[in-house]
């Protein structure tokens, strides 16, 4: 292959010829040419973005244009799906055309045309295929889907190429040369070929990562649009494949794999989305009907329906407005043809169950939120693989750390990490500081374009600054800030560390083993103790180290004077949470929502049972872990801590004298202590404190320090009497009684 070049697709000034003979020239400068090694008249291939290689003829341009620029027939550009502004590549093809042996084509008149003229006569098929042959003769290439108009005995028809055989039947070439030899199938020949199939409809996941399972899938369904004589004949009741229903939260990937379902090898797709009709629902009726005619017309087709809960919602009363009938009706009277209906949507359950059956949309492939690995081939696949720009380490980093991120959100981070890189290589090689980088500062446009997309460089401090700045989609309606807290910032409780460390990263990093024993993932941890003795932070640094979507929910907010409000408000944290798995969601204070039911007002009692069917209900909580935490666990429904719900339950009490020093080393790297402080001293003089009691003596200290720095004027360390102080004024609340009625609870409850 010869050297390639980037050009940006533009319109002819004028005209094509109506014969289509220079339909699929692309005209270039005669530098372009010269470049690649093209004359007037070869075959080349041009490369869109992303998509498969079409082949054209090279020609000079009439008219003076720039080197980058590439001119094309408005015939070439819908029949190759190729946009004004889009860039391609064009390469020389050796060797000519290859030479037709047998085209297939089918009439694509308009309904007005078939209404007023009829049906071809079988009788006449062959005077209309010798008059195509003159047309086809004179086109300096044919491709699949080309369109003629011919007039004969007073009627105009429209015809299209919907198959073509070439003498070596190469597939690598798109376009084609018809011959004397070249034979024109129409009529009932047409007819049987198109019973037999046609074996080139394929998706290929092209530019797409993370769907292989669902690509398989579809293309095991496409398998009945391939039959050919190598197939197994299928028994009498088979019905082939004639509607797939795609569905999955916002960025998964549903329209891009409609895009790929387009480009199989149809010999036409229709777009139906909800701008497609006006609000006038006898129009948007008579629309749909004609779509569905036009695609048996041009079989083997594909219907693609974007957002199809817009046309066909889920009937809520009998008055509404809605496409579903006429759907249902168009879709039973395509499976006598080639068609197949593609739909896609977000939640299934908003479409109208009459589309939802075995004779329509019968195949439902789901487009899940991306695990690890699915994210490292999303990403690879944006990237391009070899990256020049990130590392295959920087990738894998992304990935692990990108929970519930789906394709669009994958994309939105690229293009910020590229960004704080070029900042970062800008002010490193003193080009401009941060401040001085605004959006009105042409600052890479004075930069060499060489040294701007060859010299970008994205690091580890790049990725981990942009992910401090995004969320995933499914985060972004919930206000809270990301926790900070690392288990560094802890001191102590080590054993209950450990215990949720197990309950959130094995089912992240393990899957398959768990898989093999047969042992599933947590869904409920309840922590229970005395006041401040970080049950809450403790939580926070959980989702920090995890690098889990953390939604913390206090247990009173919930409540709502308005009947039905608390069980919905319950319901949307739920539904965010399974959206932007895997994550947490933390009720702090659960004992204001899940009390005993006897003890509890009707309110509190839809509110609790609407918690138990979320947990454990009909629809599975999945990578989804609840974490609550209270200071009253006696009066807790028990209902709530049966196996499968909150049955992980760790007691965390106050801190031992190991973990009072932490607590206490950790204050003092922050602060300025005087030298004569003893650490050991001080964690053995508190005792029965709390971890936020102890805290709080640590600043009680500061301010008395603070005291007597405004006395004096002098800067003040903090000494052992500032502490001193502090034991006095801060009394411990936690009492033997209290500690004895957490440790009762908690052995009526050890299973």
């Amino acid at each position: 292959m010869s050297e390639t070049r980037s050009f940006t697709v533009r319109p002819l000034s004028k005209q094509t010829r109506n014969d289509h003979r220079d339909a699929f020239r692309v005209y270039l400068s005669l530098s372009s040419l010269a470049f690649l090694k093209l004359r007037a008249g070869d075959p080349c291939n041009i490369y869109p973005a992303g998509g498969p290689s079409r082949t054209a003829i090279a020609w000079n341009a009439t008219e003076n244009i720039q080197n980058t620029v590439v001119q094309t027939s408005r015939t070439l550009q819908e029949c190759y799906g190729i946009k004004i502004g889009e860039k391609i590549t064009i390469s020389k093809v050796d060797g000519p055309l290859d030479e037709i042996t047998r085209v297939s084509i089918m009439e694509c008149s308009d309904s007005d045309r078939v209404a007023k003229y009829g049906e071809i006569h079988p009788s006449d098929i062959d005077h209309w295929s010798w008059s195509l042959e003159h047309p086809l003769q004179n086109c300096d290439g044919i491709t699949v889907g080309l369109v003629f108009e011919l007039e004969l005995r007073n009627q105009r028809r429209s015809f299209k190429v919907a198959d073509i055989s070439s003498q070596d039947g190469s597939a690598a070439n798109t376009l084609f040369k018809f011959t004397k030899a070249s034979r024109i199938i129409m009529g009932d020949d047409l007819e049987k070929k198109l019973e037999r199939g046609t074996p080139n409809i394929q998706v290929r996941p092209v530019g797409l990562g993370g769907v292989d399972r669902q690509v398989e899938s579809i293309n095991e369904s496409l398998a009945d649009f391939n039959l050919g004589p190598v197939n197994l004949v299928m028994p009498p009741f088979y019905e082939h494949t004639r509607g797939i229903l795609l569905y999955g939260p916002k960025g998964t990937g549903k329209t891009a794999l409609l895009a790929q379902i387009e480009a199989a090898g149809w010999n036409k797709t229709f777009h139906i989305g909800s701008s497609t009709f006006g609000r006038n629902i006898g129009d948007a009726e008579s629309k749909l009907r004609n779509v569905f005619q036009e695609a048996k017309r041009c079989q083997p087709s594909a219907v693609i329906i974007d957002q199809v809960e817009f046309l066909a919602p889920r009937r809520t009363s009998l008055d509404a407005q809605s496409l579903a009938s006429v759907l249902c009706e168009c879709l039973d009277d395509a499976r006598s043809g080639l068609i197949l209906i593609v739909a896609a949507t977000r939640h299934p359950n908003d479409v109208d169950d009459a589309l939802r059956t075995p004779h329509r949309l019968a195949i439902e492939i789901e487009l899940q939120v991306p695990t690890a690995q699915d994210r490292a081939q999303i990403l690879r696949a944006i990237c391009g693989c070899p990256s020049p720009t990130l590392s295959e380490s920087l990738i894998d980093m992304i990935a692990e750390k990108t929970h519930g991120y789906v394709g669009a959100d994958l994309f939105a981070l690229l293009q910020l990490i590229c960004r704080k890189a070029r900042q970062r290589q800008m002010v490193g090689d003193g080009i401009s500081s941060p401040e001085d980088i605004t959006p009105a500062d042409n600052i890479v446009e004075s930069l060499p374009a060489q040294e701007i997309v060859g010299g970008l460089k994205v690091e580890e401090i790049d990725v981990l600054s942009a992910l401090q700045e995004t969320r995933p989609t499914a985060m972004r309606e919930v206000f809270l800030e990301t926790p900070r807290v690392k288990w560094s910032d802890i001191g102590g409780q080590h054993e209950i560390k450990r215990r949720l460390q197990k309950a959130v990263e094995r089912p992240l990093k393990y899957p398959e083993r768990m898989k093999r024993l047969n042992l599933n993932s947590k869904k409920g941890v309840l922590l229970y103790g005395p006041p401040g003795c970080s049950k809450t932070l403790t939580v926070k640094a959980l989702a920090t180290e995890a690098g889990l979507n953390f939604l913390a929910v206090k247990g009173a907010e919930i409540l709502s004077m308005y009947v039905g409000e608390s069980e919905r408000a319950l319901r949307e944290i739920f539904r965010k949470a399974r959206s932007a798995r895997p994550s947490i969601i933390f009720f702090d204070e659960i004992d204001a929502i899940a009390s005993k039911r006897g003890s509890a007002s009707q309110g509190g009692v839809n509110v609790l049972t609407t918690l138990l069917n979320e947990m454990d209900g009909i629809e599975e909580l999945k990578s989804v872990l609840v974490i609550a935490a209270t200071n009253k666990p006696d009066v807790i429904d028990p209902a709530l801590m049966r196996p499968g719900r909150l049955d992980n339950i760790l007691y965390i009490g106050p801190p031992d004298y190991e973990a009072r020093k932490e607590i206490l080393n950790i204050w003092f790297r922050k602060s300025v202590i005087d030298p004569e402080v003893e650490v050991d001293v001080l964690a053995s003089k508190t005792e029965g404190y709390s971890g936020a009691e102890i805290v709080s003596i640590c600043e009680t200290a500061g301010d008395a320090a603070l005291d007597e720095e405004e006395e004096t004027g002098q800067a003040q360390d903090i000494r052992w009497e500032h502490f001193e102080t502090a034991l006095k004024q801060v009394k411990r609340q936690i009492t033997a009684a209290v500690i004895e009625e957490y440790e009762r609870w908690g052995d009526s409850v050890d299973m």
